[in-house]
């Protein structure tokens, strides 16, 4: 089984603290133990190793540490071989779980997929995911563009039309992680998907991805201002 969490802090510094670092592990092992349905859930899971729950194990590291801590997410793969990996000084956690036949060892295929993951931060993992809304409105655009292009607005419909199915594959390899150009040009030239194929034929048995997930810290997150002294005082006399 594969895990990956995202805790904040408000700091780098307490990011390496020793203490932080351990609870993050806990929070990891305590999802791998339980398997939550969602953050709620596992917020009411006994913290790993101990009767407290995630929640209240979470308060205690917010008061020992001094600041504001918070498990925000996690995600989790029960199938296929998977590779862990952190981008940038703990940044960005990419899992990525493969398909492998024949006993063979895909961790480094795995590691280099996840910093294609974090470095390139894919939009799909293969075009087939791509729904046909997206690719009505990559269309769309695209046809404005040649609208608005001198050499291209006198040309015909049904031949800017051509032209733009053409370019399909363009945002294929820009946005989808198998049809991306791999990133390692030194280990091997091609795709991701055929990097992939090669590797674990090289390796003596058969290596196909299966899926992945990326998590890059405080994504999403509006940034605001918290009154943290009050919620510490709050916390206290609870």
């Amino acid at each position: 089984m594969g895990v990956v969490v995202e805790v904040n802090a408000e700091t780098d510094f307490v990011g390496k603290n020793e203490k932080f670092v351990d609870f993050v592990k806990g929070v990891a092992a305590t999802v791998a133990a339980n398997k939550p349905a969602d953050l709620d859930a596992l917020m009411d899971c006994k913290y790993n190793g101990t009767d407290r729950t995630v929640t209240e194990q979470q308060q205690e590291m917010v008061l020992v540490i001094g600041e504001n801590i918070k498990v925000r997410r996690f995600a989790f793969f029960t199938d296929g071989f998977m590779v862990p990996y952190i981008h940038a000084g703990g940044k960005i956690g990419v899992l990525v779980a493969l398909d492998v036949a024949g006993g063979v060892d895909a961790t480094a295929i795995g590691k280099d997929v996840a910093m294609q993951i974090a470095a390139l931060n894919p939009r799909f993992w293969d075009k087939s995911q791509v729904t046909q809304d997206v690719l009505d409105e990559e269309k769309k655009i695209m046809m404005v563009q040649m609208e608005n292009d001198p050499k291209m607005a006198g040309k015909p419909e049904n031949v800017r039309e051509k032209i733009v199915m053409g370019k399909m594959n363009k945002f294929y390899s820009e946005n989808c992680l198998l049809q991306q150009e791999f990133v390692r040009g030194d280990v091997f030239t091609g795709t991701v998907e055929q990097y992939i194929a090669s590797a674990g034929k090289a390796l003596g048995g058969t290596v196909t991805f299966k899926d992945a997930v990326r998590f890059e810290k405080g994504e999403g997150i509006e940034k605001k201002q918290e009154n943290f002294a009050a919620e510490i005082a709050s916390m206290v006399k609870g």
